[in-house]
């Protein structure tokens, strides 16, 4: 269960990503980058926490 709720999670940011990248921004690549930066480091911190505490408070 852990792990499928980290894929549904990680296809939803990622096609939030390419939503925004293709449709919202276009050719403002400054901007775009600054937004997948952040959506990608978010993803990245909730996947570190997740995994600590799905260690800590055990199997």
């Amino acid at each position: 269960m852990f792990l499928i709720r980290i894929l549904i999670i990680a296809f939803i940011i990622g096609y939030i990503v390419w939503f925004v990248n293709n449709r919202i921004l276009g050719k403002n690549l400054a901007l775009a980058r600054v937004i997948s930066a952040t959506l990608v480091i978010t993803s990245v911190v909730y996947l570190l926490l997740g995994s600590l505490s799905y260690l800590v408070e055990g199997f």
